[in-house]
C-alpha cells in the first residue's frame, strides 16, 4: 500500500493539487477565527438547509437526500477545497439535469437508492480523473453565451416542472417521451382544471411571505423565514381548520445508513454515460461559480483543486445517499460576506445542518409542498440577470444567435445535447472571425530626463487582435498583475486594432472596471474604432467606463488621442511625479520623432511635475 499512496502523493504534487488542504488551515489556525467561522457557517446552514429540501424536492426525489448530500458536501468542502470561501451541495443545475438523467434512462426516481450511488459516485471519479488532467482550463474556451443561454434553460425548466406542483395536481403523461419542458407545459395546462385551492392559497401565501420578509428583513435568511411562515400555517390550516395538505416526509438522522447497492458492472455500463454529462455540467458551474467569487475578491483560484474537492463531495454524497453536489453560488456568497476566516467555515455550516435535521427533521411533514413548489418558482424567477442578458444579445449578432440556439436546444432536446450544440456554435461562428490578441508589454528604456523614485505610473497598453471569450480570463488577469504595482494609477489601453469585442470580454471588461475602482485605479480607453464604440453604446459599458474617458480612434493624427488621453489621466493624478510608460511596437514602427513628439508633448509649462517616460 506504501508505494501505492507515494505514487499518488507525486501525482498530486505535479498537479499541485492538495489531498488534504483543510490541514494547512488547521496548522496556523488561530483563536480570533473561530467566531468569525462559526458565525459563516450558521449564516450558510441557514441557506443550506432549506435549500437542500428544496432542490430533492426539485428532482422528484425524498428530502432525506438533499439534507444528507449538504451536509456531507460541507464536510468535502472543507476537507479538500482548499477554499474558505466555497461551499458544495445540491444545486438547481444538478438536481434538474439528474431528474432530465432519470427521464432519459426511463428510470422512475423512486429507484434512486438503487441508481444514485453508481451515478454519483462515478460522476466523481471522472471529476476527481479531470482534476489530475487539468480538465477545467479547457471551460474557458465556453462562451458566456452557451452558459447563460444553458443556465436559462436550467431555470425555465426547473419552473415548468414546478407549477401543477404548486396548484396541488399530478400530471399524465402517456410515455417518458413527453416530459420534455413542451410537453409538460401541455400537461400542465390539460390540469389546471384539477387546481387544489388549498394548495392555491398556499402559493399565495408564499409570495406574500417571501417579498413581505425580503422587503421587511433584507439582510437576514428570506428563504429559511419564508419556510417556517409556511411551516407555521400549514400547522394551523390542518390542526384548526381541517384542510388536506400535501406534505413533505419527516427525517430522522437514526434512519441515515450507507449506500451500497446498485454497484454492478451492469448499473456502472449504463450510468457512466450520464455521470460524464452530470460531471461536465459539475464542471461548468462550479468553475464560472469560482471564477466569479475570486473576481469579487480580487484573488486567483485554484480551479482544480475546487474540481478534485467537488468529484470527492460525490463519492462520499454517493455512498452517503446524498443528492449530486456542486459549488453554489448563493451559499458561497453568503460565506464570503459572512465573513469566513478559513475552510472550517464549511465544518460550523455542516455541524449546524446536522443540529437542523435533528431538531426540525422530524416535523417536516408540517411543511406544505404546495407553498415549497411556489418558492422554487419565486427563486428561479430571481435568477434571470437582465443585466448580463442585454449584453449577450445586444453587444453582437453571433452572441445572440448562440444564446437563443442553446436555449432553444435545451427545450428540445436533453440538457448535456442541448450544451454541446451552444458549444459547437459558438465555435463555428467563432472560427470566421478569430484572431489572437495580444497586449503589448512596457520596456524599460527611458526616454528623457532622470526618473523619480516615488513617480506616480501611467501605463499605455496596445491591444490587438480580437478580444473574444478565449481571450478575456487571459485579458483580465495580465492588466489585474499590471494593477497590483503600488504606484500605478492610470491604465491606457489603445483598442485602434481591436474591431470587435464579444459579450464575455464585455463582462470581463466591467468586471475589471469595479475591481480597478476598487483599487483605486482608472480605466480609460483610448483610439477606439467606430465598431467597437457601437457595441460600447448597445452594451451599455460606453456610459459604465464614461464618455469623458473613451478617446475615438484619428487615422489623419495617429497618436493625437493617445496624447489627449494621456493629458486626461494626468488631470485624474493632479499632483506628485508622473511616470507614463509607452506600449511597444514592431520596431520599424517606432520612429524616433514620434517618440520625441510625445515626450514634449508631456512636459508642458504647467503647474504639474514633469513626466517621464518609458517606451518599449
Amino acid at each position: 500500500m506504501l508505494p501505492l499512496f507515494s505514487s499518488i502523493a507525486r501525482a498530486l504534487r505535479r498537479t499541485r493539487l492538495s489531498l488534504f488542504p483543510l490541514a494547512g488551515y488547521l496548522a496556523r489556525y488561530r483563536s480570533s477565527e473561530l467566531l468569525p467561522d462559526a458565525f459563516a457557517g450558521l449564516n450558510v446552514a441557514l441557506i443550506a438547509f432549506p435549500q437542500s429540501v428544496i432542490y430533492a424536492l426539485m428532482a422528484d426525489l425524498p428530502v432525506k437526500y438533499g439534507l444528507y448530500g449538504a451536509l456531507i458536501a460541507a464536510v468535502a468542502t472543507a476537507l479538500f477545497s482548499g477554499s474558505r470561501i466555497l461551499n458544495m451541495g445540491p444545486t438547481n443545475s444538478t438536481a434538474v439535469v439528474l431528474l432530465s438523467s432519470f427521464v432519459a434512462l426511463d428510470i422512475s426516481t423512486d429507484r434512486y437508492y438503487l441508481f444514485g450511488p453508481c451515478l454519483l459516485v462515478l460522476t466523481g471519479i471522472f471529476l476527481v480523473i479531470g482534476a489530475f488532467l487539468n480538465i477545467a482550463s479547457t471551460v474557458r474556451y465556453i462562451s458566456k453565451s452557451v452558459i447563460f443561454g444553458y443556465m436559462y434553460a436550467v431555470i425555465t425548466i426547473m419552473i415548468g416542472r414546478q407549477i401543477h406542483n404548486a396548484l396541488g395536481f399530478d400530471l399524465t403523461f402517456t410515455d417518458n417521451t413527453q416530459q420534455t419542458l413542451f410537453g409538460t407545459l401541455c400537461a400542465t395546462v390539460a390540469g389546471l382544471p384539477k387546481t387544489d385551492t388549498a394548495s392555491l392559497l398556499m402559493c399565495i401565501l408564499c409570495i406574500v411571505f417571501f417579498y413581505g420578509w425580503r422587503k421587511l428583513l433584507p439582510r437576514s435568511p428570506v428563504i429559511a423565514l419564508t419556510v417556517l411562515s409556511l411551516t407555521f400555517t400549514g400547522i394551523v390550516m390542518t390542526r384548526c381548520f381541517h384542510v388536506p395538505l400535501q406534505t413533505l416526509r419527516i427525517v430522522r438522522i437514526g434512519n441515515w445508513h450507507l449506500s451500497l447497492l446498485g454497484f454492478t458492472g451492469a448499473h456502472i455500463s449504463e450510468l457512466s454515460g450520464t455521470a460524464l454529462i452530470l460531471s461536465f455540467v459539475t464542471l461548468i458551474d462550479g468553475t464560472t461559480i469560482l471564477q466569479t467569487l475570486s473576481a469579487r475578491m480580487g484573488k486567483r483560484c485554484n480551479i482544480n483543486q475546487m474540481v478534485f474537492g467537488m468529484g470527492l463531495a460525490n463519492i462520499l454524497c454517493g455512498i452517503g445517499s446524498g443528492m449530486p453536489a456542486s459549488c453554489s453560488l448563493t451559499r458561497s456568497a453568503a460565506n464570503y460576506v459572512s465573513g469566513a476566516k478559513t475552510a472550517v467555515a464549511s465544518l460550523f455550516c455542516a455541524l449546524f445542518c446536522f443540529l437542523g435535521i435533528v431538531i426540525f427533521g422530524p416535523f417536516l411533514n408540517f411543511i406544505p409542498k404546495s407553498g415549497l413548489s411556489m418558492l422554487i418558482i419565486l427563486l428561479g424567477l430571481g435568477l434571470f440577470e437582465k443585466h448580463s442578458l442585454k449584453i449577450i444579445l445586444k453587444a453582437d449578432r453571433a452572441d445572440a444567435c448562440v444564446f437563443a440556439w442553446t436555449l432553444l436546444s435545451a427545450f428540445l432536446f436533453p440538457l448535456h445535447v442541448a450544451i454541446f450544440i451552444g458549444i459547437l456554435i459558438s465555435v463555428a461562428l467563432f472560427l470566421k472571425k478569430a484572431a489572437v490578441p495580444t497586449l503589448h508589454e512596457i520596456n524599460r528604456e527611458t526616454v528623457g530626463t532622470a526618473h523619480g523614485n516615488n513617480a506616480n505610473e501611467i501605463s499605455v497598453i496596445h491591444a490587438t487582435g480580437h478580444l473574444f471569450f478565449g481571450s478575456a480570463e487571459l485579458f483580465r488577469d495580465q492588466i489585474r498583475t499590471l494593477c497590483k504595482r503600488p504606484q500605478l494609477k492610470v491604465i491606457i489601453i489603445k483598442l485602434r486594432r481591436i474591431l470587435y469585442i464579444d459579450a464575455t470580454c464585455l463582462l470581463a471588461l466591467e468586471e475589471l472596471l469595479r475591481y480597478m475602482r476598487t483599487n483605486d485605479r482608472r480605466l480609460i480607453l483610448t483610439e477606439v474604432s467606430p465598431q467597437a464604440l457601437e457595441i460600447f453604446k448597445r452594451s451599455g459599458l460606453y456610459e459604465t467606463v464614461g464618455a469623458d474617458f473613451i478617446f475615438l480612434d484619428d487615422e489623419e493624427q495617429t497618436q493625437q488621442p493617445t496624447q489627449v488621453a494621456i493629458e486626461c489621466a494626468r488631470r485624474i493624478i493632479e499632483k506628485g511625479n508622473v511616470t507614463v510608460r509607452l506600449p511597444a511596437q514592431s520596431p520599424e514602427d517606432v520612429h524616433e520623432d514620434i517618440l520625441k513628439q510625445t515626450a514634449s508633448s508631456l512636459q508642458k509649462p504647467l503647474s504639474e511635475p514633469s513626466v517621464w517616460t518609458d517606451v518599449k
